[in-house]
């Protein structure tokens, strides 16, 4: 998500594409409609998608719209497998890598406003004993901390131990207790609180804390209290065998410029901080249930997720929240990476509106983020 908007680098874009100056004119479409690769598409939407696509060098993707008036567009373009050759369709379904961290802050927040954990606890509260002592900051970052990126908790990402294990056993079905040895016997980056830095293991720690109190695994706690509620009926936690309407991953494992299929490899399938897989229709759908609705969360909490913010440098990251601005107003959202798979989710709650962008790769070619393009075709010139 592009937390900054500048109008001139949209608009040299529109021109350099096309197709978004005309994205207003176009009607709203059923969420139903299933949109197949075409080689000379009517709508301006999946055509915008598909030049972005081949600009970006990604193999496919799914664009969905959601308007303050509860309508919705969606645009597929490319591949969802390859060897044989099958179109993308606009339910398809994606991993969406850190845009799992937003779900992961909506439960942790309905566990506080029931009273079953206090945002001021110290995370050291809900770790296994063995951990308490031995993961840095446990005994004085709290939830609060760990949902702004601010516990100083090091990254289990840094560095290349957790993939070599991947490599090693891809099919593992990493837990989030599992990791804990990842995170544990390593220094802090900065003391709680005063500072701010990207961690997973701030969510995968959460996801403990979750499974500490819940007594379930995530899977049964996250369907329970997200996914059934907002209606999400196709998210899910990643499983084995893959669901047939999952798009074939493709990334650049070996490092040689060429894309390979890496969608059987688990580096994340029941993790807290990145291990859902969803589709467009159902990220629209929990915009609507988190932002809209009151579905997932009173106002007051939201209120809170996105005003006690840790500053980043480009913007703030509140709770499990990117909190940015452009040149139309607040937005909210996340950017998600997993293994063979993108996202984007930004919420504009000024106009109401969702964008979500789920792609089965990462960009090989330096290009804007789809939603800061799409930004003059549906709000028109900022003022």
């Amino acid at each position: 998500m592009v937390l900054v908007v500048g109008i001139k680098r949209l608009l040299v874009f529109a021109v350099i594409w096309g197709a978004t100056s005309v994205l207003c004119a176009q009607a709203p479409v059923s969420a139903q409609q299933n949109t197949t690769k075409k080689d000379t598409p009517s709508d301006p939407l999946e055509t915008f998608l598909q030049q972005y696509i081949k600009h970006a060098g990604l193999p496919g993707g799914v664009v969905g719209i959601g308007y303050g008036t509860g309508e919705v567009r969606y645009a597929a373009s490319g591949y969802a497998s390859v060897n044989p050759d099958t179109g993308m369709r606009a339910d398809q379904q994606f991993y969406i890598g850190s845009l799992s961290k937003m779900m992961t802050a909506v439960v942790t927040l309905q566990l506080a406003s029931e009273k079953r954990i206090d945002l001021s606890d110290p995370i050291g509260k809900w770790l296994p004993e063995e951990f308490k002592d031995r993961v840095a900051n446990a005994d004085k970052a709290t939830i609060r901390d760990l949902l702004r990126n601010s516990s100083g908790i090091p990254d289990y990402l840094d560095g290349e131990f957790f993939f070599q294990l991947v490599g090693r056993d891809p099919q593992h079905g990493w837990r989030n207790v599992e990791l804990l040895p990842l995170i544990a016997d390593r220094e802090a980056y900065f003391e709680p609180g005063t500072s701010y830095a990207a961690s997973n293991s701030n969510f995968i720690l959460l996801g403990v804390m979750i499974e500490a109190v819940e007594g379930e695994l995530v899977e049964a706690v996250f369907n329970r209290r997200v996914f059934e509620p907002a209606q999400m009926v196709n998210t899910s936690f990643g499983r084995y065998p893959r669901p047939d309407l999952l798009a074939r991953g493709f990334d650049d494992a070996n490092g040689d410029g060429q894309l390979e299929d890496v969608t059987d490899y688990d580096v994340g399938d029941h993790l807290a901080d990145g291990g859902i897989i969803s589709t467009a229709h159902d990220m629209v759908k929990f915009a609507r249930a988190l932002f809209v609705n009151g579905v997932l969360l009173g106002p007051n909490a939201i209120k809170r997720a996105t005003t006690d913010t840790a500053f980043t440098g480009e913007g703030s990251y509140g709770y499990g929240l990117m909190i940015g601005s452009s040149d139309w107003g607040p937005v909210w959202g996340h950017d998600g990476i997993y293994f063979g798979y993108s996202a984007e989710f930004s919420w504009f709650p000024d106009q109401d509106t969702v964008v979500v962008f789920l792609s089965n790769g990462r960009a090989l070619n330096e290009v804007p983020s789809i939603t800061s393009m799409l930004m003059t075709g549906l709000f028109g010139d900022p003022e």
